[in-house]
C-alpha cells in the first residue's frame, strides 16, 4: 500500500528530473503525525499510572515501581510475536487495530476513575492490557519508516520522527500534569482516549507498500532467525548490549526516580513533575534538530558510545543535585546526550538490517529498550525505598557507566560503524 508515490516511483521519478529525492508523497507526514499522538500517549501514561497509584489511590512506596514493571511487561513478552507479525500482514492494518483498542482502554479506565471505582489492584491490572498496546504498535511503526523512505533518507527520516517523539515527550507529561492538577486524573486518562483516536483517524489514507511473499514456517521458528541473525552480527551484537544497559538501567531507573525526586527530595507536586519529563525531552529535541542539519557525521558508532558515557556519568552525578533547579538542568542536559544515543542506534539498526527481517530486528529493539525499562523500573523502586532516590540515581548511573566503559574497549566492531 502508497500514500501517492512508492519508493521505486519515487527513485523512478528522481532519475527522470535529476532533482534530489525528498520525503514528499511516501505518506512519511502521515506516519509522523500517528506516531506523534502516539508517543505523546506513551510518554504521558507512565507518568499517570505512576502518580494514580502513589499519590491518587495513595499506595505503598512498592507500588510505583510494580505499576511500571507491568505497563511495559507486556513489551517485554510480546515484542517479537508483534514483530513476525510485521514481517508477515498487513501493518497499517495492525497499527490501525493498535489504535482502535488503545482509545478504547484508556476510556474504560477514565471512566472507573471518574465513578470512584479504581483501586491500586485494578490499577495494576488494567496497567498491563494498556501496555499491550504499546508492546505490538511501536515494532510495527518502526518497520514501516524503511519501506516508506528512499534509503538516502532514512537517517533524516529518523531524526525527524525522533523529533516528533521529543516533542510528545515534552508535551505529554506537562499536559497529563497540568489535567491531573487542574481537572483530576480521570481526564488525563480521558485526553489520551482521544489522541488515540486521533492517531487512527491519519491511518486512513496511508498506504504501506507491502513486504515481498516468504515462505510459510512457524511463529517460533520466524523469531529464532530474526534473534540467530542479530547474534551472528558482531556490530548488532554489540549495540543491543548497550541497549539493554539503556533501557533497564537509565531509562527503566528515570521512569520512578524523576517523580519520586520531585516529591520526596524537592516536595513539588504533579505539574512541576512533568515539568521534569518536559526538559528531558527538549534535550533530546535539541540535539535531534542539530543532527537533522547534520550532512554527514563520521564513526556514528563511537559516537553513540560516547553519548553513553555522557549519560550514564550525568545519571551518577544526579543524586547529588542539591535543588530542583539543578537537577532540572541536568535533566535537560542528560537529554542532549540521549538526542544522540536515540538517534544513532536507530539509523545504525535500519540501515544496517535487511527489509525481510526488519519488523523482527525493530521488534528485539523495542523488547530490549522498552522491554527491560519497567524491570529497571521495579528494581529502582524497590531499591529507593530502601538506600533512598538520590543513592539509587549513584548507584544505577555507576553501573550504566562501568559497562558503556567496559564496551568501549571491547567493541571494536560497533566502535567502526559509520
Amino acid at each position: 500500500m502508497t500514500t501517492g508515490v512508492t519508493v521505486e516511483g519515487a527513485a523512478a521519478e528522481t532519475s527522470q528530473d535529476h532533482r534530489p529525492p525528498t520525503l514528499r508523497g511516501t505518506g512519511f507526514a502521515l506516519l509522523w503525525v500517528n506516531a506523534f499522538t502516539f508517543l505523546l500517549i506513551a510518554s504521558a501514561d507512565r507518568f499517570t499510572f505512576e502518580w494514580l497509584v502513589s499519590t491518587t489511590l495513595d499506595g505503598p512506596e512498592w507500588s510505583s515501581g510494580v505499576v511500571l514493571l507491568l505497563l511495559g511487561l507486556p513489551v517485554f513478552v510480546a515484542a517479537l510475536p508483534a514483530g513476525v507479525l510485521a514481517d508477515r500482514f498487513d501493518r497499517g492494518r495492525i497499527l490501525m487495530i493498535t489504535q482502535i483498542c488503545g482509545a478504547l482502554i484508556s476510556a474504560v479506565i477514565a471512566l472507573i476513575i471518574w465513578f470512584d471505582r479504581m483501586t491500586v489492584p485494578l490499577a495494576l491490572m488494567l496497567a498491563p492490557v494498556f501496555g499491550s498496546v504499546v508492546a505490538f504498535a511501536q515494532p510495527v511503526r518502526s518497520s514501516v519508516v524503511p519501506s516508506l523512505v528512499p534509503r538516502v533518507l532514512l537517517m533524516r527520516a529518523i531524526v525527524i520522527m525522533t523529533i516528533g517523539a521529543n516533542v510528545g515527550m515534552i508535551i505529554g507529561p506537562v499536559l497529563a500534569g497540568v489535567l491531573i492538577d487542574t481537572t483530576g486524573i480521570a481526564v488525563a486518562f480521558g485526553a489520551q482516549s482521544v489522541f488515540f483516536a486521533a492517531g487512527a483517524l491519519v491511518l486512513i489514507p496511508l498506504r504501506i507498500p507491502p513486504l515481498a511473499a516468504r515462505a510459510a514456517a512457524s511463529m517460533r521458528a520466524d523469531m529464532a532467525e530474526g534473534l540467530a541473525y542479530v547474534w551472528r552480527d558482531r556490530q548488532l551484537r554489540a549495540l543491543f548490549a548497550l541497549l539493554a544497559v539503556g533501557g533497564g538501567v537509565m531509562t527503566g531507573g528515570s521512569f520512578v526516580l524523576i517523580p519520586r525526586m520531585a516529591r520526596n527530595e524537592f516536595e513539588r507536586n504533579a505539574g512541576q513533575a512533568s515539568i521534569l519529563f518536559a526538559l528531558l525531552g527538549a534535550g533530546l529535541l535539541t540535539t535531534s534538530w542539530l543532527l537533522m542539519w547534520k550532512r554527514r557525521l563520521p564513526r556514528r558508532g563511537l559516537v553513540f558510545m560516547l553519548s553513553m558515557v555522557v549519560g550514564t556519568s550525568n545519571m551518577m552525578l544526579q543524586g547529588f543535585a542539591p535543588t530542583y533547579l539543578v537537577f532540572a538542568v541536568m535533566l535537560f542536559l542528560w537529554g542532549c546526550s540521549g538526542g544522540l544515543y536515540i538517534n544513532l542506534n536507530l539509523a545504525l539498526i535500519q540501515e544496517h538490517a535487511p527489509a525481510d527481517k526488519m519488523g523482527r530486528v525493530m521488534s528485539l529493539h523495542s523488547m530490549i529498550s522498552m522491554g527491560l525499562a519497567p524491570m529497571g523500573a521495579l528494581a529502582a523502586g524497590l531499591l529507593a525505598t530502601v538506600i533512598g532516590d538520590r543513592a539509587t540515581l549513584n548507584l544505577l548511573g555507576a553501573i550504566g557507566l562501568s559497562a558503556v566503559l567496559t564496551a568501549l574497549v571491547a567493541a571494536k566492531a560497533l566502535r567502526a560503524m559509520d
